[in-house]
């Protein structure tokens, strides 16, 4: 079963925060929020609203690769993706999360090549608070 609630709502109480951010120097947040989300369909969904997919976007795994390798739409020195709350996704369909941080690695190392930072940190892997991990230090892009 898929969740219908929008990608990106806020808990009660608490302000939306937009899940795409350009900072000076290039940089581009992304936020991807993974609660309530336990399967592909909603991930991808998820995925495809907070970086903006374009309507090509065929909501697989091969698209995914497709998309997070050109982002053209979204044009940065430097992207930052956090995944947070994603507990919910690791109990309910693990391999699903394992593939799609292979599809992000994968993206990463691309990047890498182009001279483009590409940073991943994921929050909330286990229903224990304070697992998780924060954005790498950043390390200087190859040149193009």
């Amino acid at each position: 079963m898929s969740d219908s609630s929008p990608p990106h709502s806020p808990r009660p109480g608490a302000a939306a925060e937009p899940p795409c951010a350009q900072n000076p120097g290039g940089v581009l947040d992304i936020r991807v929020d993974l609660e309530h989300c336990t399967d592909k369909a909603t991930l991808l969904a998820r995925f495809a609203a907070a970086l903006q997919f374009p309507d090509w976007f065929g909501h697989n795994w091969d698209a995914l690769a497709d998309c997070i390798t050109d982002l053209s739409w979204l044009p940065a020195h430097e992207y930052r993706i956090a995944i947070t709350n994603a507990a919910a996704l690791r109990a309910a369909a693990p391999e699903t999360l394992d593939t799609l941080l292979e599809i992000l690695a994968e993206a990463g190392e691309f990047w890498a090549a182009e001279g483009v930072r590409f940073a991943l940190a994921v929050s909330d892997l286990s229903a224990d608070a304070g697992d998780g991990s924060a954005f790498p230090p950043s390390a200087p892009a190859a040149p193009r």
